[in-house]
């Protein structure tokens, strides 16, 4: 195996809580290591400077041997010359380049380890939605390897990364031919010092030697293997493949909860303001991960609020401004502000009260505590005059009693109440809420099994049988249905009577700054009832 130039050892050093990676030369920690080691000493101390601080960082003698012996392996080629357009080593590419870890992922690489540690079925298949961080878990398993942070069992193995991309690239049947069975009788030969990283696994049942190979790798010679693909793909062509699906380890990556995503994208934020010398403040950063779901890919998950913030720090170094603000942030967002200018203002205010009612029922909720509120915006987007955002908390676990559902229609019909209370009407914009609160009557009838009626107690139908229904019984359902819109609707009516002032309060403020994050709704709030006290205490002193 041929020697490779420029590795080195990976230390981390960490800043003001910011953790910065540096590589210092083999050699000059050898050199450390034999002096430290002829004055019989256990520990170096290490000097870096990392911008204009001098950091000092202690580190025992065995710790750097193990280092030293890791790179010495790492800096040999293992991929031969003619495979390296369809296998990455990415083990040694982290000592030449590495980056940070994650953060916030501790469970999800826990269960990796413990399932490719084993002997047979050693495979984890990390599934999740889009942009939700599956490839920043591949790659930590892969910087712990190289940083030996890993089980011991993986001390001196490389991570190789599988690119099927690139065979199906090869345009002669023969020569592909060829290729993949070279590959596969490489990856058979160093199968104990190897873990193979395939990154969207649906490339490899896309063709027919790839799935020879996929199958080989699993079932025949159990090579370690770590793949990334979204959920709903791998449910309809791994987990419903039944000559496979028993081998398979699924590793489900939850969206992460909110107040996490913050550390989760912070070494983005410093490498967007080196490479574009744009500054980003707090107010900005907490206004564009709120905001996130507001985007043309409509979630809270990592890479879509990166793939925000990178679109916001072009925008701001194009306006040549100094910082990232908020209209930078708006600017990724398809908002459809011609129209919301050319709107009269009486309708701007009606979506105003109708997007707060909607907040306020969702925060004076009785039995969905734990329901936040992430944005609110009366800026016409994609379908919606205006929207409210919200996401679960996962600290704790809820019951989703009748009451919860009904709050739950009781949230959807508010705007509608309270934009009532300013124009007196109801505008067919609220139809989507009329269809949501419908849905989710039926579903507490039919699905759910909370019917209050003897005959439909505890039963579960499914949608279609609906149609099959006599009439008379498909009256009672539709009678129950409108029960429980009405005890939504009257829930929705009191929850908005009780707090009309702080309606108000909000729907003005709305007015005025077209989009709020939570944070700032939560301030109002604090600020409308701190004044009622004030007024309460004036009142009682008169």
């Amino acid at each position: 195996m041929k020697k490779m130039n420029n590795v080195g050892i990976v230390f981390y050093v960490e800043v003001n809580g910011e953790l910065t990676t540096l590589i210092v030369p083999v050699e000059k920690v050898r050199n450390s290591v034999e002096e430290a080691k002829k004055q019989k000493k256990k520990y170096i101390q290490y000097q870096f400077i990392v911008g204009d601080k001098l950091i000092e960082k202690q580190y025992e003698i065995k710790q750097l041997e193990e280092a030293l012996i890791k790179t010495n392996l790492i800096g040999t080629r293992l991929v031969p010359k003619s495979l390296e357009d369809y296998l990455q080593d990415m083990t040694q590419k982290l000592c030449l380049k590495p980056i940070a870890p994650i953060v916030k992922r501790e469970h999800e690489l826990e269960k990796i380890w413990f399932y490719i540690s084993q002997k047979v079925r050693n495979n984890a298949f990390i599934t999740g939605e889009m942009d939700v961080g599956k490839t920043a878990i591949a790659n930590e398993i892969a910087r712990q390897i190289s940083t030996n942070e890993c089980p011991k069992e993986f001390s001196g193995k490389r991570v190789l990364q599988l690119k099927p991309e690139q065979l199906l690239k090869i345009k002669s049947n023969r020569v592909y031919e060829n290729t993949v069975r070279k590959v596969m009788s490489f990856l058979v030969k160093n199968r104990k010092s190897i873990v193979l990283y395939i990154d969207n696994a649906l490339y490899m049942k896309t063709d027919e030697f790839l799935i020879i190979m996929l199958y080989a790798c699993i079932k025949r010679h159990n090579i370690p293997m770590l793949a990334t693909i979204q959920s709903e793909v791998y449910d309809r062509y791994f987990a419903e493949d039944t000559s496979i699906s028993k081998y398979l380890n699924e590793v489900y990556v939850k969206e992460p909860e909110m107040e996490n995503i913050r550390l989760m994208v912070e070494k983005h934020l410093k490498l967007f303001e080196n490479r574009y010398k744009v500054k980003s403040t707090e107010e900005a950063v907490k206004f564009g991960i709120y905001t996130a779901c507001l985007s043309e890919s409509p979630s809270y998950e990592p890479g879509n609020v990166i793939s925000i913030f990178e679109k916001a720090f072009r925008e701001a170094r194009r306006k040549g401004k100094k910082e990232v603000d908020k209209q930078c942030i708006l600017s990724c967002y398809n908002t459809y502000l011609e129209d919301y200018e050319n709107t009269p203002k009486e309708r701007k205010k009606a979506t105003a009260y109708h997007e707060t009612g909607h907040y306020i029922a969702r925060i004076k909720s009785e039995y969905q505590k734990n329901l936040k509120i992430s944005c609110v915006s009366i800026l016409p987007m994609v379908d919606w005059a205006g929207v409210t955002c919200s996401y679960y908390e996962k600290k704790e676990y809820y019951i989703c009693s009748k009451d919860y559902f009904i709050d739950e229609i009781a949230m959807t019909l508010a705007g509608r109440v309270a934009e009532r209370r300013y124009t007196n009407l109801d505008s067919a914009g609220a139809s989507s809420d009329l269809e949501e609160a419908s849905m989710y009557a039926k579903a507490i009838v039919m699905k759910w099994g909370f019917s209050d009626k003897e005959n439909n107690r505890n039963r579960s139908y499914d949608y279609e049988d609906y149609f099959l229904m006599p009439e008379s019984k498909k009256e009672l359902i539709d009678k129950e249905v409108q029960e429980l819109i009405d005890a939504g609707m009257e829930r929705a009516e009191k929850i908005i009577s009780d707090n009309e002032g702080l309606l108000k309060v909000i729907a003005e403020r709305l007015m005025v700054d077209e989009i709020l994050t939570g944070e700032e709704l939560e301030q109002i709030c604090k600020e409308y009832e701190e004044s009622k006290k004030v007024k309460a205490i004036e009142g009682t002193n008169e």
